[in-house]
């Protein structure tokens, strides 16, 4: 997701993708030293994850 991102900050800013990636770690930064830890948590680990594979039948109820 972080590269999806960072390509989308590329395009609606008329970025290289070098430059959207400073952009986005500087963001990420600035969220870090100001946003209460847990959603920095959270958000580092939702932007970091892998997609994960659609459920099986199994695991819906």
């Amino acid at each position: 997701m972080l590269d999806e991102l960072i390509a989308s900050v590329a395009r609606a800013a008329g970025l290289s993708p070098d430059q959207a990636r400073l952009a986005v770690e500087a963001m990420l930064r600035f969220f870090t030293a100001r946003l209460p830890s847990a959603w920095v948590g959270e958000l580092h680990a939702r932007l970091h994850e892998r997609p994960a594979a659609a459920p099986g039948p199994e695991a819906r109820s």
